[in-house]
C-alpha cells in the first residue's frame, strides 16, 4: 500500500506535534504545507524537508499528492478550511476545538459525510496512557460513583493573541477546556446541563479568560472547572499550576499528569502506568487517523465527539454572556 500524502493547513505551533508524529510513521508522509504566512511555510520546510509549500489553500487542495489534511489554523477558521478540504475529497484531521459553535461543527461533519471522507478531531487524551488509566480507575468504581471531577488551572495562557479573540479562539473555556469536556463525556456519558460564572481579566482579550464552570452528566457525575488565562504575561511564564482531583463517595483520586494517587478508607495507593511523553500521544493519534483513512473506518474521536464537546463549551460561553446572579 502506498504512503498517504498529508497536507498541513496552518503551520503554527501545534502543527509541529503532528508533523513530528509523522516523522516515524511508515504509512504516511508530509506532501505539502500551507500557511498564509510565508515565513511559517518556509520554517516548516526547513524543519521537515517538505518540498511543496504554499500560501494558498486552493493550491494545496488541488495537489493530487495530498490525500488528507491536518487543520491547524485558529478555531474560528476550522469550518472554512475543513469544509473546503472535504469538498476537494481530502480526509480531515482537525485540531480541537472542532469549531466555535455547534452549528459550524455540524456543517463540518455534514460536509465530510457528504464527501465520504474521514473526519477525526484531535482529542489526543484518548491516546494517552495516563488519561486512559484515570478513566479505567473511575469506571472500575474504586472510589464509588457518581464522582465530582475538580479541575483547577491558571496561567497567562498561550502566546498567540488569537486565542483571546472571541471570533477566532474563544478563550480557555472552549480552547483548553474542550479537552475536559470531551474526556468527561468519554468517561461519564452525555452532559445534561451546565452553569458558569465567567469574566475577563486581561485588557487584550475580548473573550472570557477566567471563571468557574460546572457540567453535570447523565449518571450524576460532575465536572467543576476553575480556570484562568488571566495571569500577567512576562518573559518567564507565570502559572499557578494545574491539578485534577476526582472525589467519590468511597474515596478520591489526585492526578497531576505525573502520578495517580487513589485514597480510600483502606489507605493510599500510587497507581502505576506506563508513562508516555506528549509526542507519543500524537504519534498514536496520527496512526489512528492514517488507519481510518486506509480502511474507511470511523475514528474514535469523530464528528459526534467534536460536536458534543462544542455543545458544552457553547452553552458555558453563552451563560457568560448573560449570567444568572442570585443576590443575597
Amino acid at each position: 500500500m502506498s504512503k498517504i500524502g498529508i497536507g498541513f493547513i496552518g503551520c503554527g505551533g501545534i502543527h509541529n506535534n503532528h508533523a513530528k508524529a509523522l516523522a516515524d510513521n511508515p504509512d504516511a508522509y508530509i506532501a505539502c504545507a500551507m500557511d498564509v504566512n510565508e515565513d511559517a511555510v518556509k520554517k516548516h520546510q526547513g524543519n521537515y524537508g517538505t518540498e511543496c509549500g504554499t500560501t494558498r489553500l486552493d493550491e494545496l487542495l488541488a495537489n493530487d499528492a495530498v490525500q488528507a489534511v491536518v487543520v491547524c489554523t485558529p478555531t474560528g477558521l476550522h469550518p472554512e478550511h475543513a469544509i473546503a478540504a472535504a469538498q476537494a475529497g481530502k480526509h480531515v484531521l482537525c485540531e480541537k476545538p472542532m469549531a466555535l459553535t455547534v452549528a459550524e461543527a455540524e456543517r463540518m461533519a455534514q460536509a465530510c459525510a457528504d464527501a465520504g471522507v474521514v473526519l477525526q478531531i484531535a482529542f489526543v487524551r484518548h491516546f494517552c496512557n495516563e488519561w486512559l488509566k484515570l478513566r479505567e480507575i473511575i469506571q472500575s468504581g474504586a472510589i464509588g460513583r457518581p464522582v465530582v471531577w475538580r479541575s483547577v488551572s491558571a496561567s497567562g495562557g498561550p502566546a498567540s493573541p488569537w486565542f483571546f479573540s472571541k471570533k477566532l479562539g474563544g478563550g480557555p473555556f472552549i480552547d483548553g477546556a474542550v479537552h475536559n469536556y470531551d474526556f468527561a463525556r468519554f468517561t461519564f456519558g452525555d452532559a445534561t446541563g451546565v452553569c458558569a460564572n465567567l469574566r475577563t481579566m486581561r485588557d487584550d482579550s475580548d473573550a472570557w479568560d477566567t471563571g468557574t464552570a460546572i457540567v453535570d452528566f447523565t449518571a450524576g457525575d460532575q465536572l467543576i472547572m476553575c480556570w484562568s488565562w488571566g495571569l500577567p504575561k512576562s518573559e518567564t511564564r507565570i502559572s499557578a499550576g494545574s491539578a485534577h482531583d476526582i472525589l467519590g463517595p468511597g474515596g478520591a483520586i489526585t492526578f497531576t499528569g505525573e502520578a495517580l494517587k487513589v485514597t480510600t478508607p483502606a489507605g493510599e495507593e500510587l497507581v502505576s502506568f506506563e508513562p508516555d511523553g506528549g509526542l507519543e500521544w500524537f504519534k498514536k493519534q496520527m496512526a489512528h487517523f492514517i488507519g481510518c483513512v486506509q480502511t474507511g473506518s470511523q475514528p474514535e474521536t469523530g464528528g459526534r465527539e467534536g460536536i458534543e464537546a462544542t455543545r458544552i463549551a457553547e452553552a458555558i460561553l453563552n451563560i457568560g454572556d448573560q449570567p444568572a446572579v442570585v443576590k443575597l
